[in-house]
């Protein structure tokens, strides 16, 4: 049968490395959106589109990037700076849980060295969310594709049963 269901999505907020490197503002950071929170731990990647428009906006001493046209949702007001999506590509950021990186970095170096940057991927849109992506491999079809690509590590974070890897401790 029928029947509608609230799907859950969040806005995670991801730490720029060096951002001063970068010509931006000391606590930059890039806002992505995702309809899967329980892929967060497993993220490895950003995705933005090359030709949207982002925006740099300055909110409570921080500063964050999102698509230009999403930013009145979150009620951002003056917009700091002006970038491409392309500009954005191979923006380095800490990840939310180092555990994959921990765990898994030994077992893939390589892969690991493309992680926790931005690429650009054709997906991206601003029809909703903050024109940024949360990007985790191994849990959905354009993570995959896109990951594959480049070569990002591949870890699964669940086991069979569904629940999270035991030594996974921020829960």
């Amino acid at each position: 049968g029928y029947q509608d269901d609230k799907d859950l999505s969040v806005t995670a907020k991801f730490k720029m490395i060096d951002p001063e490197r970068n010509g931006y503002p000391k606590n930059t950071y890039i806002l992505a959106w995702t309809t899967t929170p329980w892929t967060l731990p497993g993220n490895v990647a950003l995705a933005v589109g090359k030709l949207i428009k982002y925006g740099v906006y300055e909110k409570d001493g921080d500063y964050y990037i999102i698509a230009k046209d999403l930013a009145g949702k979150f009620e951002f007001n003056e917009q700091k700076i002006e970038i491409a999506g392309a500009a954005l590509v191979g923006i380095e950021y800490e990840p939310l849980y180092p555990f994959m990186k921990e765990k898994f970095q030994d077992k893939n170096p390589e892969a690991f060295a493309k992680a926790y940057k931005v690429y650009a991927a054709d997906f991206v849109t601003t029809e909703d969310g903050t024109g940024v992506v949360h990007t985790a491999v191994m849990y959905g079809q354009d993570d995959f594709v896109l990951g594959t690509q480049i070569g990002l590590p591949k870890f699964h974070l669940v086991k069979d049963d569904g629940h999270f890897l035991d030594q996974m401790d921020f829960l």
